[in-house]
């Protein structure tokens, strides 16, 4: 009796094997005409586009909505002029005028950051460390604007950004 059991359980795992190996083999037929499909579509499209690049390359540029339409050809605007920002006006007598020297004096040829600049403006103006920071970082940033300082490094980003800074001619 147990024989005819095996028997049967074998025949029964053999054929559920092999059901399952015809069902991969259906999947694996419909994917491959799937794929074979998908293939041919995207060569369809590959052309499509080529094509459509090719009407592209042939039509003129519309001209910008921002810009009026010209009778002319449009000179280039110089590019110097358009990428300056304006001047801010400087009162006489400022920090920047007296401070200077002191700074140049005091770094020379060395480098030095905004907190270096903020403890030389406490020496000779004693106050609130906090508006003197501000005051040296503001007249860092117009040195460089002016060309007078270099930034030597940059550590973190944007606002945050901690500088070192050096004077762009250490002789003069």
């Amino acid at each position: 009796m147990e024989a005819t059991d095996r028997e049967k359980r074998e025949r029964l795992i053999l054929t559920a094997l092999l059901e399952r190996r015809v069902a991969i083999e259906e999947e694996t037929r419909r994917l491959r005409a799937e794929l074979g499909e998908l293939a041919r579509r995207e060569a369809e499209l590959r052309e499509e586009i080529m094509t459509l690049d090719a009407i592209l390359g042939a039509l003129p540029q519309p001209p910008k909505e921002s810009e009026p339409p010209s009778l002319f050809t449009p000179t280039p605007a110089p590019l110097a002029k358009a990428a300056e920002a304006p001047k801010r006006r400087r009162r006489k007598g400022s920090r920047r005028e007296q401070m200077l020297p002191k700074l140049r004096e005091r770094f020379g040829g060395g480098v030095f950051t905004a907190e270096d600049v903020t403890n030389v403006l406490l020496e000779f103006e004693p106050g609130e460390r906090r508006k003197a920071y501000f005051a040296a970082w503001s007249l860092c940033r117009d040195l460089v604007e002016d060309g007078l300082l270099v930034v030597v490094s940059e550590e973190g980003s944007e606002k945050r950004a901690k500088r070192t800074y050096r004077f762009a001619d250490a002789s003069a």
